[in-house]
């Protein structure tokens, strides 16, 4: 019995800090990945245009700097460090926000679906919100490429929650055939 789990008389509360900690270790490796593909995907983009880290440069000056797309011709290494920060911080959020949605998902796999639905509405969200909220930018970075990164993104994300869930397609199976 030395190593059994702790019982409760709700059986919560002794698993709510261990549950808390996997949401946000999952959370944390699933931003970092979705961070680091985003951020290969237009290092391959800029190196190919001729001007590595022109990217990270142009968001950077555009909102630390509030220069205008056109005023953003060189790359800025100060910027792109601040950038890269930024970047990883939102990454990081929305991989803890996916992570809670998987782990909450494995509890319930009735709720895969809603699940992955909200995901979907969250990208089209995001891009949207891109796209209006700073057209220049995304036209000048590529829409295409923006909506290929986020799919890269998601992609690589989901993909590293499956590996370290590997019963959840299982379940998501077992909940849609329900």
């Amino acid at each position: 019995m030395e190593n059994s789990p702790e019982v409760t008389a709700s059986n919560g509360p002794a698993e709510s800090p261990s549950r808390f900690s996997a949401i946000i270790e999952d959370g944390v490796l699933a931003g970092i990945t979705g961070a680091l593909v985003v951020a290969v995907w237009f290092l391959i983009i800029d190196t190919a245009r001729g001007q590595v880290f022109f990217t990270p440069s142009l968001l950077g000056n555009v909102l630390f700097l509030t220069q205008s797309v056109d005023d953003a011709t060189s790359v800025n290494a100060m910027v792109v460090f601040a950038y890269t920060g930024l970047h990883g911080v939102m990454f990081l959020m929305a991989g803890v926000a996916i992570a809670a949605m998987f782990h909450q998902f494995e509890a319930n796999p009735q709720l895969g679906l809603v699940l992955l639905l909200l995901f979907v509405l969250f990208e089209a969200v995001v891009f949207g919100f891109e796209v209006a909220i700073v057209p220049s930018l995304v036209g000048a970075i590529g829409a295409l490429a923006v909506a290929i990164a986020n799919l890269f993104a998601a992609a690589a994300m989901f993909l590293f929650l499956l590996r370290r869930h590997p019963t959840a397609m299982a379940r998501l199976r077992g909940a849609l055939s329900e």
